[in-house]
């Protein structure tokens, strides 16, 4: 199984920091599956508490990675939502890389994913798969409309939830068109 590499953006400070298990968390081992902001920093408070956070990428990599910055090779905004956490680039739509993951499960206690509802029994990574494996498993579910109803398929990013809630309407300009709130607020 491949190894999950050590994330070089980790304050010294940090209990979670390689070789020094501290926090109240030490010993809790959480598989990251998130993307973007909400789950990541989540993720990234459990690996501060002293969690042993694996962030499990896909070979294209979160898309956060891609957000403009002053660092050479990576994005700020990526860095500050995943620091402290180890990771990996596992391929869940090919066999190899779900018995990866799987493996991967067997020793962890929590699994956090944001995918919308549809797409985790499609990689056949739902609940119920991962239980079996793993009855202790914490499963964690991130989604913008929930897991059942009209919505619940539907991508629920900052920005989309920005024009539902009707934010955008209030921070437009003079002439009344709707702008979008820069950085995630909702």
């Amino acid at each position: 199984m491949p190894e999950a590499r050590e994330n070089t953006f980790c304050d010294s400070e940090n209990p979670a920091r390689a070789g020094e298990p501290r926090g109240p968390l030490s010993g809790i081992r959480v598989l990251d599956l998130t993307s973007y902001l909400a789950g990541p920093y989540g993720c990234t408070l459990l690996a501060d508490l002293g969690a042993d956070v694996i962030k499990v990428e896909a070979p294209s990599g979160d898309m956060m990675r891609s957000y403009p910055s002053t660092l050479p090779d990576e994005s700020r905004s990526f860095v500050g939502a995943n620091r402290c956490k180890r990771g990996i680039v596992i391929d869940l739509k090919k066999e190899e890389g779900l018995e990866t993951f799987l493996d991967l499960v067997r020793t962890a206690d929590v699994v956090v994913h944001n995918f919308r509802p549809a797409v985790p029994p499609r990689l056949k990574i739902d609940y119920d798969r991962l239980k079996a494996i793993n009855p202790r498993l914490i499963y964690c579910a991130i989604t913008g409309f929930g897991d059942h109803g009209p919505m619940a398929n539907n991508a629920g990013f900052d920005q989309v939830l920005q024009c539902l809630t009707g934010l955008c309407t209030f921070q437009g300009g003079p002439d009344g068109e709707p702008e979008i709130v820069l950085g995630s607020v909702v």
